[in-house]
């Protein structure tokens, strides 16, 4: 069973997410005096819910308005589950669509939808609105999820929210506890006393008091010298949860929000990833070849361009195999999701995951030898994507742990494979 949770709460501005997680857990996290001036969220905030057993949980509230979206995509990046707040008296509205296809493209393993401010309409209004989000919920993650119903003036409805997501996060698949340790950083503060502290969610592995560990994609060698979540020291951290790390010996100005934590070598930072792309139905306009575009990728921001690796344009709904050339390079693994948007529209346009991190730039006269491999990545087809990189490389040794740190696929089924093969 996992022991850490991140739960990313998510709607259309003004619909009651700050409102149902103070709620639920005590916690103001709008604590910007602009956020209180304006009465809307500006920053990612974090709160910690206490969860039935004797555990706990991330609440990330997101903001609802499109113009704080790069925070929204950083706050959703490698949540768990998703709670999606709609408010009963606005129904659906463009950032809660929006916010869902963003949850799908970061594969939100599950949630729920809460219903807020019942008190404002009658019977009928809120059936309507209960269909209207089942009608958006089809075919999604959150399809069969529950539609729970919220007022501030009943707090006891929320008892039901937290039973239903402590039920859906221990149907969880446990997370790797093997895998390197890896943080995105999405705050940065320094404390008089003890430096510069970085903020995050452990994204895999896990951290320890006195781990050396390597910020990217500077390649600033540090060790954490203390660990703190939600306010308490603690030892360690592991996947799944929010880790406040005093570094050692780094400068507050060395260190920005976007960058990646992790252990030694775990990353090797790259201006080129080849991946799969999906192009949203609602985007007004498709991609086309050497687009210029803003890339999402953990909690960095980067300006690429999109190589399409077949024909000139990818239409609305429409997905394809692509390479994606960064500005600056990104401390980024196979099977890493990301979220496009065009350079100066904060809108969400496009969205995808990581396949492979290549060595070259892509060619069109390589289309024959490239698309197999990735297609077969796509597909986690272990056996396709050996017998085709073999055709490619024609004897070049590689080992099973080459291929799992290539492709981001299990060891596992690696070893299985060429066991199989030499018997």
């Amino acid at each position: 069973m996992n022991t850490a949770f991140t739960i990313g709460v998510a709607g259309h501005v003004d619909h009651g997410k700050t409102t149902l997680v103070r709620a639920l857990t005590g916690i103001e996290t709008d604590r910007r005096a602009e956020e209180k001036a304006r009465g809307l969220s500006i920053e990612a905030g974090v709160a910690e819910l206490k969860l039935p057993g004797g555990r706990s949980a991330a609440l990330i509230d997101v903001p609802g308005h499109t113009d704080f979206l790069k925070n929204t995509i950083r706050g959703l990046n490698g949540v768990d589950l998703a709670v999606l707040v709609v408010a009963a008296d606005d129904g659906v509205m463009p950032q809660t669509r929006e916010h869902l296809e963003i949850l799908k493209f970061f594969q939100a393993a599950s949630g729920m939808v809460v219903l807020t401010k019942t008190d404002l309409v009658d019977e009928e209004t809120l059936e309507l609105a209960e269909l209207e989000v089942n009608e958006l919920l089809d075919s999604t993650f959150l399809d069969s999820c529950p539609v729970l119903k919220f007022t501030h003036k009943k707090p006891e409805l929320g008892t039901a929210i937290i039973n239903g997501l402590s039920g859906a996060l221990n149907r969880l698949p446990a997370r790797k506890a093997d895998a390197p340790m890896r943080l995105w950083i999405d705050q940065v503060r320094s404390i008089p006393g003890h430096g510069t502290v970085v903020s995050g969610t452990v994204a895999s592995g896990q951290v320890h008091c006195n781990d050396v560990l390597e910020l990217f994609p500077a390649g600033i060698k540090t060790r954490a010298r203390s660990l703190e979540s939600h306010a308490c020291a603690v030892d360690q951290a592991v996947a799944g949860q929010r880790v406040g790390i005093n570094l050692h010996r780094v400068a507050v100005d060395d260190t920005h929000r976007g960058m990646c934590l992790a252990a030694p070598g775990a990353v090797t930072p790259t201006y080129l990833l080849n991946a799969a792309l999906r192009v949203l139905p609602t985007a007004e306009k498709g991609i086309k070849n050497r687009q210029k575009v803003k890339l999402y990728l953990g909690t960095s921001i980067a300006t690429a361009m999109i190589i399409l690796m077949t024909g000139d344009r990818l239409e609305p709904g429409e997905s394809g195999l692509v390479q994606i050339r960064l500005m600056k390079p990104a401390a980024a693994l196979p099977r890493d999701a990301f979220v496009i948007s065009p350079l100066n529209i904060n809108t969400v346009i496009a969205g995808g995951s990581v396949l492979e991190i290549p060595r070259e730039k892509f060619r069109p006269v390589k289309t024959a030898a490239v698309l197999p491999l990735l297609m077969a990545l796509g597909h986690n087809d272990v056996e396709t994507y050996v017998a085709a990189l073999f055709a490619a490389t024609r004897g070049d040794l590689i080992t099973a742990r080459d291929l799992g740190l290539k492709t981001g696929l299990p060891l596992s089924a690696f070893e299985r494979f060429i066991t199989a093969k030499v018997q």
